[in-house]
């Protein structure tokens, strides 16, 4: 959706008081303060990578703010960027280059966080209990024209805002319905696992991965400690949870960072999506992940006892 000038407030003058800017309601500014290390660690890192990645040193405030796309008050910093996109060095938008170095920097995607529309984009990327945000505003010109007017300079201009704060990960929140995750809670796993929203919205899939004929559930998760990422199996009939990943070694590798999607193959069907099949006989649907454009992947198969992994490459 297009992100007005209303939905996302600009940065104005630090000369304005924070008193006068309660008093009018404006969320635009940043009221100076500490803030955790571990946020200051992550603005510095968010410093580097915006002025490698936009060629432009940003202006950077640190305190209590609104952050832009969502008004949410938090604690750290705010970076602010105003560029050409001529200067940019590839023909990615702001926030697309943003978020592709993040990621190359071991960052990853809070897919809980996003919007994206002709005047504007927002991203959401997180390394572990830090959540950075990326705003880009821009005039995306008016999409009645059949025949839009020749670009101006002001066309050429763009915004990007990068506001980083601690988030800590609540599974409450998580569009996991409490019919899956109840069963993970109850066996105390919240505290050591965050669902993670980085693959997918909403973070699982379902499938018999047990073959006891009751649907069971993938969920991705991320160790907290360790932010190894992985997949919580939700076992409905027994009421267990297998860990795959996530720093668990009893099944395979101890994290499932490089993947990008899991997908369900099914026991009696070819899943068309991911074109192949595990090379063992199975006795129930099998997870697989991988990545979508890379020809490799892996299934994890049941048998009878845990899972067996099993890679591939196409």
């Amino acid at each position: 959706m297009p992100l007005s000038s209303a939905s996302t407030p600009s940065i104005k003058a630090d000369s304005i008081s924070s008193q006068a800017s309660e008093a009018r309601g404006d969320h635009s500014l940043v009221r100076s303060g500490a803030i955790p290390s571990a946020v200051r660690v992550a603005c510095d890192s968010a410093s580097i990578i915006t002025r490698e990645t936009l060629s432009i040193t940003p202006r950077r405030e640190e305190g209590d703010y609104f952050d832009t796309p969502r008004e949410t008050p938090r604690a750290g910093c705010r970076l602010f960027v105003k560029g050409s996109f001529k200067a940019l060095p590839n023909e990615a938008g702001p926030v697309d280059a943003l978020w592709a170095s993040f990621k190359r920097h071991g960052w990853r995607n809070d897919l809980s966080y996003g919007a994206d529309g002709p005047d504007g984009s927002v991203v959401g990327i997180r390394m572990r209990n830090n959540l950075c945000i990326v705003t880009g505003r821009w005039n995306g010109g008016d999409d009645s024209d059949t025949t839009p007017p020749p670009p101006t300079a002001a066309d050429d201009i763009y915004e990007a805002f990068v506001e980083c704060s601690q988030d800590i990960v609540s599974n409450k929140d998580s569009d996991v319905p409490d019919s899956i995750w109840s069963i993970a809670t109850s066996a105390g796993l919240d505290s050591i696992y965050a669902i993670s929203l980085s693959l997918q919205a909403p973070p699982y899939v379902e499938g018999d991965f047990d073959g006891d004929g009751i649907e069971d559930a993938a969920v991705v998760v991320e160790n907290r400690s360790n932010g190894k990422l992985g997949v919580a199996i939700v076992h409905r009939g027994t009421r267990r949870v297998t860990i795959l990943g996530a720093g668990a070694t009893a099944w395979g590798p101890d994290d499932l960072g490089w993947i990008d999607a899991l997908d369900v193959s099914h026991k009696n069907s070819l899943n068309l999506t991911i074109g192949y099949r595990p090379n063992a006989r199975v006795s129930a649907d099998a997870l697989w992940v991988g990545r979508r454009e890379d020809p490799i992947g892996a299934f994890y198969t049941w048998n009878g006892r845990g899972f067996d992994y099993e890679g591939h490459k196409r």
